[in-house]
């Protein structure tokens, strides 16, 4: 009988990053890390059952879902799985670092620096792979668009999908917004929210934060909500404004939940987004 659990691994606060462990017959798995500062709440929980972990899995390398991957598979014993793109980065994080360094500014700072995983530890896992937990297994999607080495982990036998970051954020029951900073590729984002919709998963489990239990509704709208992103910054840009800033403030006027999540506690993650969409229509990655 498989059990899954959220854990809350925001550093010094609530609600805003999740990691998941799951638990089968005979292997347990996390999904994601969480952030290198948020890493001992991680281990308290586990410890706290008495489990071990036999399985890390990594939606993506991000400093806020990957960061404590190192100190965790090191801690417990677990082997690292990550999309193969993003495999030198979980062993050798400096860059990634450096990158978030700048983008995240302070951000970067309350999130951590990243540990590296031991290459011992490390492997890349294959879209289609299946990891068999005991009477449950976890298949691995790649759903690039929110970054290049991005994947998502569908429960099977529960019908449930760990999106990480590429179905948006679901925060305070009124934040639904997606996340995609720079550089975004908004065709493969659509592509991979199409490849999760044909699972037809019942529930979805976002990085940030939480399970959604109309899983297959909630993937349908955001959909549809990030056309809309897309379309109503590509109008913005049209009309001559494209600094990130300024093009956020002209959306935020036009979309309710635009405006809900500049005023909410992750305007960062907001005005994030906006600087992806913006880079991909300049880019011309949309329409």
């Amino acid at each position: 009988m498989v059990k899954v659990y959220t854990i809350d691994s925001t550093p010094e606060g609530e609600g805003i990053v999740s990691v998941y462990l799951v638990v089968g017959d005979r292997y347990s798995a996390l999904i994601d890390a969480g952030p290198s500062n948020g890493s001992s709440r991680v281990l308290e929980f586990v410890r706290r059952l008495g489990l071990g972990v036999d399985y890390l899995v990594l939606t993506h390398v991000h400093i806020d879902h990957g960061g404590g991957a190192g100190a965790l598979s090191r801690t417990l014993g677990s082997r690292v799985f990550v999309h193969p793109r993003g495999l030198k980065h979980v062993v050798d994080p400096s860059f990634l670092w450096e990158q978030s360094r700048q983008a995240l500014g302070p951000v970067a700072l309350y999130y951590g620096e990243p540990t590296p995983v031991e290459s011992s530890r490390a492997f890349q896992i294959e879209d289609g792979a299946l990891l068999d937990l005991g009477g449950v297994t976890l298949k691995v999607i790649h759903t690039p668009g929110h970054a290049s080495h991005h994947l998502s982990v569908y429960l099977v036998e529960e019908g449930l999908m760990f999106s990480g970051d590429s179905a948006g954020v679901f925060i305070d029951g009124s934040v639904r917004v997606p996340t995609t900073p720079v550089p975004l590729k908004p065709k493969l984002y659509i592509e991979s929210l199409e490849r999760m919709i044909a699972e037809r998963p019942r529930r979805v489990a976002v990085a940030h934060y939480g399970v959604v239990e109309d899983g297959l509704g909630y993937l349908r709208w955001h959909l549809e909500e990030m056309r809309l992103w897309l379309d109503e910054v590509s109008r913005i840009v049209a009309m001559g404004v494209v600094d990130p800033v300024d093009v956020a403030e002209r959306l935020a006027e036009r979309l309710d939940n635009a405006r809900i999540a500049r005023s909410s506690r992750i305007s960062h993650l907001y005005y994030n987004t906006v600087a992806g969409i913006t880079r991909a229509v300049l880019d011309g990655e949309w329409p």
